[in-house]
């Protein structure tokens, strides 16, 4: 299954192979992290958001302290964890000193069981699940419409919501200057 991920000016539209939109994503509020996603007929299936843990220590940002969440109606049903890069290229001491880490490897637990999700060096994505490829997302810092391959068949609401997630770990080491 291929999905196109068109961006909109309130969110995305998603169309399949046929070029017919089988999804939108869309923000909850004006402002903020959350977003629904809609299937074709206009019905919300999934929810996505972002939730700030309680600080455990006084890292800015540290791995424990945000949770993404994929939401059924009020049911928490995937919840994402994630780890900082620790190679050469990207070590958590960055070259430059305002950047903060970039997200490496961000693991979710889903319905469908556990997905590993890892960023290359294009700032593409690859999607594993018990060490097999299942997917991709095209690379993201590009001015190209973005792809989500995937081996499986997944409803594509569901596969919208898991590009959110996506969405937030590669941008999670934006600079928001105020």
């Amino acid at each position: 299954m291929k999905l196109k991920f068109n961006k909109t000016l309130f969110g995305w539209s998603i169309a399949d192979e046929q070029g017919i939109i089988v999804a939108k994503i869309k923000n909850k509020e004006l402002l903020g992290p959350a977003k629904n996603i809609i299937d074709k007929d206009g019905n919300i299936v999934f929810t996505t958001d972002i939730i700030n843990l309680p600080s455990k220590n006084e890292d800015w940002n540290c791995a424990n302290s945000i949770k993404y969440i994929i939401y059924q109606k009020e049911d928490e049903i995937a919840t994402a964890t994630f780890s900082y890069a620790k190679t050469p290229e990207r070590t958590t001491l960055q070259k430059f000193a305002l950047r903060p880490p970039q997200i490496d490897i961000m693991e979710v637990e889903t319905p469908y069981g556990l997905l590993k999700i890892k960023r290359q060096k294009d700032n593409s994505i690859l999607i594993y699940k018990d060490e097999k490829n299942l997917g991709m997302v095209t690379s993201f810092f590009s001015f190209k419409a973005k792809y989500l391959e995937f081996i499986e068949e997944y409803e594509p609401t569901f596969l919208a919501s898991l590009y959110m997630l996506i969405d937030y770990m590669m941008h999670e080491d934006d600079l928001i200057i105020v």
